[in-house]
């Protein structure tokens, strides 16, 4: 592996300093699980590694006095997937990083990187665009918050400049929301997803749906909202007729691949199947 300097730096300020000073090819990691693979690739160039692992900063899980919840970036998938605090206000975020790999992979790797690697296929970036967190950018300028859904330029590209540090994700806790993730892939473990579906909803007094987010992965070149399907069921009461429209809806919304793992096809009729399953569950524990 390329690796021709490390380094460990206790604070941001160091981070910035090193990157914006160095000669080679730099590369910000905190759990390495994604980073490992792609530096052992016989074109790699040597490279300068730069941990944030240990900045205080960038750790931990916590509510603000304003209710606001917190995570840093450096977090890893176990401690998600765990999180007690998480599992009671974003269960399907605690899901999702439960979801990722194995055991092995999710106590190292880190939500930030899976961020930050904008991967289409990310698995805890349906439930943060389904939540509507924001991201808590970094650079010696000052602080930036950021739409989730604005962090994705492309496959495998952030708005991330060089100097920019992703501190981590805020989200507000909302009363009356049910929500749940689901992950399609050949194997149970070690699998990058062929569709992941994140759905949050709320139903008003009357039964009638008051709000309703739809996030996509793996079937575009970003992780996505679907909108025009989550504006066919707002404001209406649930049937199954709506149901199956919302789905089909989301489906024409979708710019799929094929590869080695599906077809473009197949990943859009999943994501009908799976839209119509979650709206059932929820609409049946609202």
């Amino acid at each position: 592996m390329p690796v021709k300097e490390y380094f460990k730096p206790d604070n941001l300020e160091q981070v910035q300093e090193l990157v914006m000073s160095s000669p080679i090819p730099t590369k910000v990691t905190a759990g390495c699980t994604d980073l490992t693979i792609q530096l052992s690739q016989r074109e790699s160039p040597a490279t300068r590694l730069i941990s944030i692992k240990n900045i205080p900063e960038l750790n931990g899980i916590r509510e603000s006095k304003d209710g606001e919840i917190f995570i840093g970036a450096a977090v890893n998938h176990a401690e998600i997937a765990q999180s007690p605090l998480l599992l009671d206000y974003f269960p399907a975020l605690a899901k999702a990083s439960g979801l990722v790999a194995a055991p092995s992979i999710r106590n190292m790797g880190t939500i930030g990187g899976n961020i930050c690697n904008a991967s289409p296929s990310a698995d805890t970036a349906p439930p943060l665009l389904a939540y509507n967190a924001n991201a808590l950018i970094w650079n010696t300028t000052g602080e930036k918050i950021v739409p989730v859904g604005e962090m994705f330029l492309g496959p495998s590209i952030s708005i991330l400049q060089t100097g920019d540090v992703l501190k981590g994700f805020l989200l507000k806790p909302q009363t009356g929301l049910t929500a749940e993730f689901e992950k399609l892939g050949i194997r149970k473990a070690m699998e990058i997803a062929i569709v992941n579906v994140c759905i949050v909803m709320q139903l008003n007094k009357n039964n009638a749906v008051s709000d309703l987010r739809i996030a996509l992965g793996a079937v575009a070149p970003t992780p996505m909202r679907a909108k025009k399907a989550e504006a066919k069921l707002t404001g209406k009461k649930i049937s199954p007729a709506l149901v199956k429209e919302t789905a089909d809806t989301a489906m024409g919304e979708i710019a799929p691949i094929t590869d080695i793992r599906a077809s473009a096809g197949y990943r859009t009729k999943m994501v009908g199947v799976f839209i119509e399953k979650i709206l059932h569950n929820l609409w049946q524990a609202a």
